[in-house]
C-alpha cells in the first residue's frame, strides 16, 4: 500500500447522490462534484441532445485527462518512493489541465450557445 496516502477520498455526486471514490472518473462543477457519467448526461439534457462539435471535443479531452487521472491513481497505490513521488506530480497536472479545460469549455457553452453547464 501506498506512504503517501492509505485511505481513499469520496464525495457525494451532486446529481444521483451517490458516492463518488478515487478510482472512478468524476468532476467538479459549480456545484459541486459529479460523476463523468451523470455530467454527460446533464451536458446532452443542457443541449437538448445536441452537443455542439467543440463543446463535444472538448468533453472528449477532458474524459481523456479523466481517465488518465484514473489510471495514475491506480499507479500510486501499486508502487512505492520515487516513482510514486513522480506519479503524483503528473497526476496533479492532469488535473490542473482537466480544470483549465472544464472552465473553458463551460465559458464556450455559455457566451457560444447561451447554455449553463
Amino acid at each position: 500500500m501506498s506512504s503517501l496516502r492509505t485511505q481513499r477520498r469520496s464525495w457525494k455526486c451532486y446529481l444521483c447522490g451517490t458516492d463518488i471514490v478515487e478510482g472512478q472518473r468524476f468532476t467538479f462543477t459549480s456545484r459541486g462534484p459529479i460523476h463523468w457519467e451523470c455530467f454527460r448526461v446533464e451536458v446532452a439534457k443542457a443541449f437538448n441532445n445536441r452537443i455542439p462539435e467543440d463543446v463535444e471535443f472538448l468533453l472528449e479531452l477532458i474524459d481523456y485527462f479523466n481517465e488518465g487521472i484514473v489510471r495514475i491513481k491506480e499507479g500510486e497505490y501499486r508502487v512505492n518512493g520515487d516513482l510514486q513521488g513522480l506519479l503524483v506530480e503528473r497526476r496533479r497536472i492532469l488535473e490542473a489541465e482537466a480544470a483549465k479545460l472544464m472552465k473553458e469549455v463551460s465559458n464556450l457553452a455559455q457566451s457560444r450557445y447561451n447554455v449553463v453547464i
